[in-house]
């Protein structure tokens, strides 16, 4: 096959591996064959597990509807007349009837299979992973993020739904198309990140490479290394600005674990931190929560930045039951 299977591809073969493992059990060399198949496209072991439970469910329900058909005709003869038991074609005709339901419910299952299904990846709080996708390139989902990966005629297509994501597009590998408020960007070799958190613009940071805005299907403004795109909403027009190395750094510091605050207020500073560790930061004077406060912190610590932040204020950190208070006063 030339160039990558599709996702329609790859759950047609899952069906039919299911079909073949339905009708005998695999000899030695089909379960090597099917192992093969499995270790060339990390889609494909979900696809079969789709098409397993299809197939499953498609028969439980053709079993149950020929139980209850039988059943009724069981009765019909046995209360029927003798004359008429002998000749009456009803109970053949449920029987085929039934049958034929049952293979049509096992038929939907597979064309249900052959229908691209997206796939989801999410991280929990405090999580972070990488994930490979079709012809090399990848993807790292930080804390509370989520994606949907289509496939959409041989083109993947990665719709940001929540958090940030950071892609590595190969060269040479499956087009990538990235989704972000309903605005699309092609990549080609790039390595860039996307940011959409809850009451702020979605924002793109391109680290290295060239990513083409796509309008209606057709390429119309692009945004290159070292600068960032914010997306208002309304799907107003914007244009990039550039970057400095140090602002890139500070950009893509999850990447390393860590938080970089650039004058945001403590209060905010707090806020952000809530999205990786369960431990609260909670600010008891609104003089000290509108403080402005930068540096790199890691992630993982919310105790050790209060405690830091504390120093730097004049402040004291309590910390009690998953809380840690700050406070100017005594």
């Amino acid at each position: 096959m030339d160039g990558p299977e599709s996702s329609a591809e790859i759950a047609r073969a899952a069906a039919a591996w299911v079909a073949r493992m339905d009708r005998a059990p695999l000899d030695a060399a089909d379960q090597q064959r099917l192992r093969l198949w499995l270790a060339g496209d990390i889609r494909r072991r979900g696809a079969l597990v789709r098409a397993q439970a299809l197939w499953q469910q498609a028969h439980a329900a053709g079993n149950t509807l020929h139980r209850a058909h039988l059943q009724a005709a069981t009765s019909a003869t046995a209360t029927a007349p003798a004359r008429h038991r002998r000749g009456d074609g009803r109970y053949r005709a449920l029987l085929r009837w039934s049958g034929a339901v049952a293979a049509s419910l096992v038929l939907a299952a597979l064309l249900f299979v052959s229908v691209p299904v997206p796939t989801a990846y999410a991280t929990a709080k405090g999580e972070m992973r990488r994930v490979p996708l079709a012809g090399g390139s990848t993807l790292t989902l930080n804390t509370q993020s989520r994606v949907s990966i289509h496939d959409d005629d041989g083109r993947l297509r990665v719709e940001v739904e929540r958090g940030e994501v950071f892609f590595e597009a190969a060269a040479n590998a499956t087009p990538l198309r990235v989704e972000v408020d309903g605005r699309r960007f092609d990549a080609g070799t790039a390595a860039f990140a996307v940011r959409r958190l809850a009451g702020q613009p979605a924002q793109i940071v391109v680290q290295t490479g060239w990513l083409d805005a796509v309008d209606n299907g057709a390429a119309s403004a692009g945004i290159g290394a070292n600068m960032r795109l914010s997306l208002p909403a309304g799907h107003a027009a914007a244009a990039p600005t550039p970057l400095s190395a140090t602002d890139l750094q500070q950009e893509l510091a999850w990447r390393d674990g860590k938080i970089a605050f650039r004058g945001e207020s403590l209060a905010d500073a707090a806020h952000s931190f809530s999205r990786y560790s369960d431990v609260r930061i909670v600010i008891a004077d609104p003089d000290l929560a509108g403080e402005p406060i930068t540096g790199l912190f890691a992630a993982s610590n919310p105790v050790g930045f209060a405690r830091a932040a504390a120093v730097v204020f004049g402040a004291q950190a309590h910390q009690r039951d998953g809380v840690v208070v700050l406070s100017r006063r005594p």
